[in-house]
């Protein structure tokens, strides 16, 4: 006996949904500010010093272990909104580590939950902020309402041997289930469907000779019995079952756990997201005040086994044409010369698919009925972090209304934004966001360590920020507070949180220029058409991803089969996409597998004008009609190749266009007189972005080292002029002394360490901006030297006041109350200026600064310093005479942990649900007594 789910969905339906899904557009995190028009230079300069909201940076707002109030709420939401973040992803997560200093809250959509949800949304609508939720308690979709028929799914098998000729009669044995898996009794599951009953001649090395072999049970099959005359020989009879893997949400708040959706169920994702709306009381007519603005679905973290679902045979069968009955002994373990591999390429292509369409384009289209959008990590993580993501993952980031990454601080080198960036560009998507900064260790890293790793982000084609994590918590919690286990701590309870707006705001300008226009790659990277398929294999990527045989001074898009075969059309010699991207040479993978669809169109494409780079393909893969498709291939292959073999011919000219083959894809761009679109000289490590706008073109660079860099840099924008856009202060200036050369333009320019610029090339030459000067050359007036007078606040170990003869750092102090401070200590200290000393551009450099500093000048604020040069212009506030200076200093938490961890617990300051002693979760890593240097360090200098 089994279960039968009463779904009311066919597949002609489904069928219907994809094609009208793929037909639709995707909006965007749409406000009132993303859709407006950039009608020129001026209003670009302008909306780049101050960025529209839309571009602020967003936050995963950790209610953990989902408790708050409407009061917590408010809260939150004004210290966002205050520092500049705009939109807050409501997040019910458990606390995970110490999850008794935060008590329980109420059921995630429970009633109390609901009812907090709803004064979220209300409060962002009048701070005019942007709500959205993690679809889930935890990750990944799911919850205590997903009944067993609507979660998710594996096939199991069970098997037996038999001797024959004989006739047997025999209960076949269920397989055996995983811990988790809703059961009715010890051996049955609460929702199971039957597949197939199978039996093949056993062989030990476990190959079948042909498919004529594998016999058919099902007629001799009956609720759990076998009836069948065995013929002679050893036998293996097999039982594959469909039932749930038991699989639950990762991580969620302590009264909200359930299981996963099915997710190769487009009706499954449905009735999920219907449930917010029910619960939440959102119709299509009220969204716009009582919605939510975006939902999330998490990276895709499916259990091991075999992906399912109940109408998985007639899926595969509606979309690879054959039964899949025959072929499931290939699935656990069976071999039949290739076509166990041939097979297994259209299994993991059908899963693909199924999940691309059941999931992220259903989930999609049924929110854009409310006005909301799907933002989803749908393109992995892949290996090493999760092996068992079975997706195409450009086709999957297409899919969703803002697709999503991920990077972590330096530590580790997970990195997930080229991959992302890439299926954004080729889809036609402006957005391209990330979980960013996420990190085991905790309290270490200065926002100057975070521009280090954003700074590379943006390079890769980031251009949206979502903090993970803002995690919740209340004043009477103590400092740190509450915190998530895993993420950067954005929120009040970090100690730099209150002169934390400098550094939004240049992820806000940085974010805002890297939406504008399109991205500059002069080569799309074809990586194949296997399933489950990334960019790179492996997401450890310790530094930017690269093709080989692709200069640093050139860049790339990754596109996929989809992209080839419905969006890629040549003009004049170009490989081009209807959003208006377009590259100068398709390169191919370096395999002998295409499906002959793809080769066909490639065909097309270099007929018309296209240069195609790569080795001829030999095979189709895939079992349909797989013989007869190969002597196509391979005739098609061989017009287009020609002789070009590698070695003694590399090109074989066809139509207009051209194949090549053993030459690098640098080689045959200086070939086509394409030039680098950014070189330099010398040994160092510069990396850049271009985006092309109406207005002119728009170059990112950063400095890799953690030394300066003055270099002559060459940029392909002919006949423009250079202008200097500083996203950390939004000051835009004229830069002169440029040299017209052919094909662009070179200048020298100077990078602090891990510095960063923006170059625009404007059409018009912009004489009232001011002339850009950065620094180069200044004479340093005098030195400021102790004694400083430094204050430290009460109740936190250190003395309220010490002079310092000379600076150091505070770790060097023989006071444990200094040695191990954490937080805002403040300096100060006098100068003077004679009556001759011209005060025009006088730069106050602070030296080296553990690690954010805010500098007074005679009670005015003169600035706030996060990263290196620490230099501020003090013009506007100095004297003649006497200037009373002061510098207020935050370090981070690392080293007051460190001190509490060495104290008696009743002795310690520091109040958290972090264990002190997890070294997974300690500041310190691998090294948790290290002290991390803080303070004012200096020389403290006047400079001109």
């Amino acid at each position: 006996m089994y279960t039968k789910k009463n779904n009311d969905m066919n597949l002609k339906y489904l069928t219907g949904l994809f094609m009208f899904l793929i037909g639709c557009s995707n909006p965007q995190l749409k406000t009132e500010d993303s859709d407006r028009k950039v009608e020129n230079i001026q209003q670009l300069s302008d909306d780049f010093k101050s960025p529209p909201v839309s571009y602020h940076p967003g936050a995963f707002w950790c209610w953990l272990n989902g408790n708050m109030t409407n009061a917590s709420i408010t809260r939150d939401l004004e210290a966002m909104k205050s520092k500049g973040i705009n939109r807050a992803e409501i997040w019910d997560v458990a606390a995970v580590k110490n999850p008794s200093f935060i008590p329980a809250g109420g059921a995630f959509l429970g009633d109390e939950s609901v009812n907090l949800i709803k004064h979220a949304i209300a409060e962002g609508r009048r701070l005019k902020m942007r709500i959205g939720i993690v679809a889930s308690s935890g990750w990944n979709a799911g919850g205590s309402w997903v009944t067993p028929e609507w979660a998710s799914k594996n096939l199991f098998f069970s098997k037996v041997g038999v001797d024959g000729p004989r006739t047997i009669s025999m209960d076949l044995p269920f397989p055996k289930f995983p811990q988790g898996c809703p059961m009715k009794d010890a051996d049955t599951p609460v929702f199971f469907k039957d597949v197939a009953v199978l039996a093949v001649p056993f062989r030990s090395d476990m190959t079948i000779e042909s498919l004529s072999k594998v016999v058919s049970l099902n007629p001799y099959y009956k609720d759990g019995k076998l009836s069948w005359t065995v013929p002679a020989g050893q036998w293996v009879i097999m039982r594959f079952v469909c039932s749930n893997n038991g699989q639950e949400l990762i991580v969620p708040s302590p009264n909200s756990n359930g299981l996963f959706i099915d997710f190769f169920d487009p009706q499954a994702t449905i009735r999920h997201l219907q449930h917010f709306m029910d619960r939440l009381g959102v119709t299509s007519e009220n969204s716009s005040e009582a919605g939510l603005a975006y939902f999330e679905f998490d990276s895709m973290e499916l259990a091991e086994g075999i992906p399912w679902t109940d109408s998985f045979p007639s899926i595969f069968m509606e979309r690879r044409g054959y039964e899949i009955e025959k072929y499931l002994p290939f699935l656990v373990g069976w071999k039949m010369d290739d076509i166990a591999d041939r097979f297994h390429y259209d299994f993991n292509q059908t899963i693909s698919d199924q999940l691309i369409f059941s999931h992220y384009q259903t989930g999609t289209e049924f929110l854009k009925k409310y006005n909301a959008e799907l933002v989803s990590e749908s393109g992995g993580p892949g290996p090493p972090v999760w092996s068992t993501c079975p997706v195409d993952a450009l086709k999957a980031l297409g899919t969703v209304s803002v697709p999503r990454g991920e990077f972590w601080i330096q530590h580790r080198n997970m990195f997930l934004i080229k991959e992302v960036s890439s299926a954004a560009h080729i889809y036609g998507l402006k957005i391209v966001d990330a979980e960013s900064f996420t990190t085991w260790r905790r309290w270490k890293d200065s926002p100057f360590a975070m521009k280090k790793v954003v700074d590379r982000a943006f390079c890769e084609g980031l251009n949206n920020i979502t903090f993970h994590t803002f995690a919740s918590t209340n004043p009477e919690d103590g400092l740190p507070g509450r915190t998530y286990h895993a993420g950067y701590d954005m929120n009040p309870g970090t100690t730099w949180w209150g002169k934390s707006k400098p550094f939004m705001d240049y992820l806000s300008r940085c974010s805002y220029l890297l939406q504008q226009g399109l991205f500059v790659g002069d080569v799309c990277y074809y990586y194949g058409d296997q399933a489950p398929n990334f960019f790179p294999l492996f997401h450890s990527v310790p530094e930017k991803p690269r093709l080989n045989g692709l200069g640093n001074g050139y860049d790339f898009d990754v596109i996929n089969s989809d992209i080839i075969l419905n969006r890629m059309s040549v003009k004049e010699g170009r490989l081009g996409l209807p959003d208006g991207m377009s590259y100068a040479i398709l390169l191919l993978p370096d395999q002998f597998h295409m499906p002959l669809e793809v080769l066909k169109k490639i065909a097309e494409l270099v007929k018309a004008g296209a240069t195609v780079i790569g080795p001829r393909p030999t095979t189709v893969p895939g079992l349909n009609d797989w013989e007869e498709e190969n002597m196509v291939l391979n005739q098609l292959a061989g017009e287009l190749w020609g002789a070009a073999d590698g070695k003694t011919v590399v090109e074989n000219p066809y139509g207009e266009g051209r194949v090549i083959c053993g030459l690098t894809a640098d080689e045959v761009l200086q070939a086509k007189g394409i030039t680098p679109d950014f070189s330099f000289t010398g040994p160092y490590k510069l990396d850049f972005i271009h985006r092309t706008t109406d207005m002119g073109e728009i170059y990112f660079l950063r400095n890799e080292s953690k030394e300066p860099v003055s270099t002559m840099c060459r940029f392909r924008a002919p006949e423009m002029y250079p202008e200097i856009w500083d996203a950390s202060t939004g000051i835009v200036s004229r830069f002169e002394g440029f040299t017209s050369v052919e094909g662009g333009v070179q200048f020298e320019i100077n990078l602090p360490a891990h510095g960063s610029v923006f170059v625009v090339f404007n059409k018009e030459d912009r004489k009232k901006l001011p002339a850009f000067a950065d620094n180069k050359g200044t004479a340093t007036i005098s030195e400021i030297s102790g004694p400083w007078t430094v204050t430290f606040p009460p109740n936190w170990g250190a003395p309220p006041s010490v002079v310092f003869d000379r600076l150091i750092s505070w770790t060097e102090s023989d006071d444990p109350g200094i040695k191990y401070f954490s937080g805002t200590a403040v300096y100060q200290n006098t100068f003077k200026l004679t009556a001759v000393q011209d005060r025009k551009d006088l730069i106050l450099d602070l030296g080296d600064v553990r690690d954010v500093a805010e500098v007074f000048i005679n009670g005015k604020s003169a600035g706030i310093l996060w990263k290196k040069p620490y230099r501020v212009d003090i013009s506007k506030c100095v004297r003649r005479g006497t200037n009373e200076l002061k510098v207020e200093v935050v370090n981070m938490w690392i080293n007051r942990l460190t001190g509490d961890m060495l104290s008696d617990p009743k002795d310690r300051y520091c109040k958290t649900n972090q264990s002190y002693m997890t070294r997974e979760v300690w500041p310190g890593g691998d090294e948790p007594f290290k002290l991390q240097t803080a303070g004012l360090l200096g020389p403290v200098t006047l400079i001109k």
